[in-house]
């Protein structure tokens, strides 16, 4: 499989008649005699452009018009080049910026972007408590709804079952551990379907 000369990550669909360079979709252009390049289509008009033009005028007359033809790709050549050499500038312009206030960012900031490894463990131990809430909230809405809790539901972390306590009508479910928390009680019961945490 051949890519395109000018996109290398895309396969080619075409090969110019003019001069076979292997083109993509976007870069093939297709004229009544073939596909041709980008350059190539360019000197294909030419070509025809000049060739009509001779039957018309004089000599000295092709000439003209070849050299304003030739004087303005010369004029369209050096604008991208300035544009291009513009573009490079404010780049360099701009990362050169980026840097400097990363720089001065780090100089008044020293701690801006260390790890702070006792703050992520008290967040990852409130998402536990939080999942865990969740799971005793599931349970609160089976109590609510008259249904036996369901022994599958209980926290992620805990590898034993939850502890559930009946008296007459009344059914409590708590957490087997709730001090991995920092808590004395996780539980949840038929008389408010709400979850307590106790510290």
């Amino acid at each position: 499989m051949s890519y395109c000369n000018n996109h290398p990550n895309v396969p080619a669909v075409e090969k110019c008649v003019r001069c076979e360079a292997d083109m993509c979709g976007t870069c093939a252009n297709f004229l009544d005699t073939g596909a041709f390049c980008e350059k190539c289509v360019s000197a294909v008009e030419t070509e025809k452009f000049v060739t009509a033009q001779s039957n018309k005028l004089n000599k000295t007359e092709i000439d003209l018009v070849l050299s304003k033809h030739t004087q303005d790709k010369e004029s369209e050549r050096r604008g991208k080049e300035k544009r291009k050499d513009g573009t490079v500038l404010w780049l360099g312009f701009g990362g050169g910026s980026a840097m400097i206030f990363v720089s001065l960012l780090l100089y008044a900031f020293p701690m801006l972007f260390q790890f702070d490894a006792e703050a992520a463990a008290a967040f990852e131990a409130s998402q536990a408590l939080e999942e865990c809430r969740l799971v005793f909230e599931e349970i609160g809405y089976q109590l609510e709804d008259g249904e036996e809790p369901n022994p599958s539901l209980r926290c992620l972390d805990s590898n034993v079952p939850n502890i559930v306590e009946r008296q007459g009508d009344r059914i409590r479910v708590s957490h087997p551990n709730p001090r991995q928390y920092g808590l004395s009680a996780i539980y949840v019961s038929t008389e408010s379907h709400e979850v307590v945490l106790e510290g």
